[in-house]
C-alpha cells in the first residue's frame, strides 16, 4: 500500500485508539512545515477511518484502502484551491452542502482542505463558512484542514478540532525513502547524501531537492545573502537577491531558507541545541553577527515578506526593499 507514514508514531497510536473506542474525531487540523507530510498524514487518517477492517490503521488490502491508494475513493474528497492558493467561497459552500449527504461506500465521508495558510485572501471567510459544520458535524462527516501553523486559524475553530502536528523524520528514514524511489539508480549516492542533508528531516524537501534544480539555486542564493549579511555588504546582498531573475517562486524559497537560517541563528545564540537547517555554517556565522532581538525581528519581517509575495505584491519593489530587513 502506498500510504506509509514515517515517524508520527504518537499520532498513529492516537488515531488507532480513538477508532477502537468509537471516538473518531470529526474535525482535525494538521500543521507542519511544507513538505513534512501533512497531506500524507491526512490520507493515512482517512484510510484508517474508511478501512473495511476498522482496526484503527489501514490494512492496505481491502477495497477501500486500494481505492484510497489509487486516489479514487468517492468518500475521500480533496478540495483544491485556485492557482494562487486561494479557496473559492463557492467551492467551500458546495462542500458544506454535500457533507449532509451520506457516504457512498464507507461509514464516513472525509473532506480534506489542504494548505489553508496559502489562502491569503479567503482563509478567514472559509473558516467562518466551515464553522457551523465543525460545530455540529453529521455523524458520518470528517473534516481535515492542513496549514503550516495554527496561527492562521480562528480561535473558534481551534477550540473545536483535534490539533495534530507532523514530526520530523530521522536521516535514516529520509535515506530509506529516497532509496526506495531511486530503485532505477537515477540519482547518485552524492545527490542522495545532499538531499538528505538539505531535508532536515523533511522528506518532501529531500524529494524536491532531487527533482527541482531551482531548489539548489535557491540554496545558492540564500547562502550568498547570508554571507553578505555577515560581511556587512548590502551590495553583495542585493546582487545575490537579483540573481533570482525576478522569479517569484525562487525568491519565495530564498526568503524561506533565510528565515530558517535566522531561526537557527537565534537558537544558537540562546545556547540551545538547534535544529540546523541546510545552511549550518551560515547560521553559525549569523548567530555571531546578530543579537537575539535582531534575529527575532528579522524572522518576523521575513514572514511578512512571504505574505507580500503570496499576496502578489509588486515583485521588483519587494525585492528592492528586501535588503532593509538586514541592513538598517
Amino acid at each position: 500500500m502506498g500510504i506509509k507514514i514515517h515517524s508520527n508514531e504518537s499520532t498513529k497510536k492516537l488515531i488507532k485508539a480513538l477508532i477502537a473506542k468509537n471516538r473518531e474525531p470529526h474535525s482535525i487540523v494538521i500543521t507542519g512545515e511544507r513538505g513534512q507530510g501533512k497531506k500524507a498524514l491526512a490520507g493515512y487518517i482517512a484510510a484508517s477511518l474508511l478501512c473495511e477492517k476498522q482496526s484503527g490503521e489501514p490494512c492496505g488490502e481491502c477495497k477501500s484502502c486500494r481505492m484510497i491508494d489509487a486516489g479514487v475513493h468517492p468518500d475521500f474528497i480533496r478540495l483544491s484551491a485556485n492557482e494562487n492558493g486561494n479557496y473559492k467561497v463557492d467551492v467551500i459552500r458546495e462542500a458544506v452542502s454535500d457533507a449532509v449527504i451520506k457516504p457512498n461506500e464507507s461509514r464516513f465521508k472525509v473532506y480534506l482542505i489542504p494548505d489553508l495558510d496559502r489562502s491569503v485572501n479567503t482563509s478567514t471567510q472559509v473558516q467562518n463558512i466551515l464553522l457551523k459544520l465543525i460545530e455540529e458535524p453529521p455523524e458520518h462527516c470528517v473534516i481535515i484542514l492542513t496549514a503550516r501553523t495554527k496561527e492562521i486559524f480562528l480561535e473558534t475553530v481551534l477550540s473545536r478540532v483535534l490539533c495534530l502536528n507532523t514530526v520530523f523524520c530521522s536521516d535514516d528514514e529520509v535515506r530509506e525513502y529516497l532509496s526506495n524511489i531511486n530503485a532505477d539508480g537515477e540519482y547518485t549516492d552524492e545527490q542522495i547524501d545532499n538531499a538528505v542533508r538539505f531535508s532536515c528531516g523533511n522528506i518532501g524537501r529531500s524529494v524536491e531537492f532531487l527533482e527541482d534544480e531551482a531548489v539548489g539555486k535557491a540554496v545558492e542564493i540564500a547562502k550568498g545573502c547570508a554571507d553578505a549579511v555577515c560581511k556587512g555588504s548590502e551590495y553583495d546582498f542585493l546582487k545575490a537577491v537579483f540573481s533570482a531573475d525576478g522569479k517569484k517562486a525562487l525568491f519565495r524559497r530564498v526568503i524561506e531558507l533565510l528565515r530558517e537560517a535566522v531561526r537557527d541563528a537565534c537558537v544558537l545564540r540562546l545556547g540551545l541545541d538547534a535544529t540546523i537547517g541546510c545552511m549550518p555554517d551560515e547560521s553559525a556565522r549569523l548567530s555571531q553577527k546578530l543579537s537575539i532581538d535582531t534575529c527575532r525581528q528579522i524572522y518576523e519581517q521575513l514572514g511578512d515578506y512571504i505574505v507580500r509575495v503570496d499576496s502578489n505584491a509588486n515583485l521588483v519593489l519587494t525585492m528592492n526593499s528586501f535588503a532593509s530587513v538586514f541592513f538598517k
